[in-house]
């Protein structure tokens, strides 16, 4: 007995439901070993019960350090969203540009749509803003989040998105040109999405 519990203790780390059934099984084999037959085996139960003690620093320290990880892994897959909409949005806009040789006004004129599972709000053009389909965060705050100035551009158009991505205070924030521009001193290509303010890592 005091073997499988020693078994199952190592095989709790992965599944704990296992560890359960091995303290019970080392309790057990402890209270039979003034029994000389299970004398012996004695010093495997006690093994196991300390293993039962290392358990929960252990998955507790392992919780600490994969959680936090992995919100923030998470957040940064939300974060494709926003830059594969604002490149299509943006791909729309040029081909409208390229048949009526100016800047769509709304997102139905350039053939721009989401599916409604949108974590950002776009600026898709000059007064037209997507909202934010799953947010707690209310749109108006999201647009105040751009930065003064951004939208103005003498060549082209830029196009924005903003969210909460990971229900913090910091939103996320991201435009995307249809030319070269330099923001904050960084040189952007043109079609290149730029973030302002990163909500995963402020």
């Amino acid at each position: 007995m005091p073997v499988i519990a020693l078994v199952l203790a190592v095989l709790g780390f992965c599944f704990p439901p296992f560890f359960l059934i091995a303290v019970v099984l080392a309790i057990v084999s402890l209270v039979r070993a003034s029994e000389p037959a299970y004398a012996a085996r004695k010093t495997l139960a006690i093994i196991t019960l300390v293993m039962g003690v290392v358990y929960v620093p252990v998955v507790g320290m392992l919780a600490a350090i994969a959680i936090p990880n992995f919100i923030k892994f998470q957040a940064r897959s939300k974060q494709s969203e926003c830059k594969m909409n604002l490149r299509s949005a943006l791909v729309a806009q040029q081909a409208y540009f390229s048949a009526n040789d100016e800047w769509g006004d709304t997102a139905d004129a350039i053939g721009f749509a989401l599916d409604g599972k949108n974590r950002y709000s776009y600026r898709v053009a000059e007064n037209t803003v997507i909202p934010a389909a799953v947010t707690t965060t209310p749109v108006q705050d999201l647009e105040a989040a751009f930065p003064a100035g951004v939208f103005d551009s003498e060549d082209g158009i830029v196009l924005g998105c903003a969210g909460n991505i990971d229900n913090d205070k910091t939103i996320d924030v991201w435009t995307i040109s249809s030319a070269q521009r330099t923001v904050d001193g960084e040189l952007v290509p043109a079609g290149t999405p730029h973030q302002h303010v990163d909500d995963v890592r402020d």
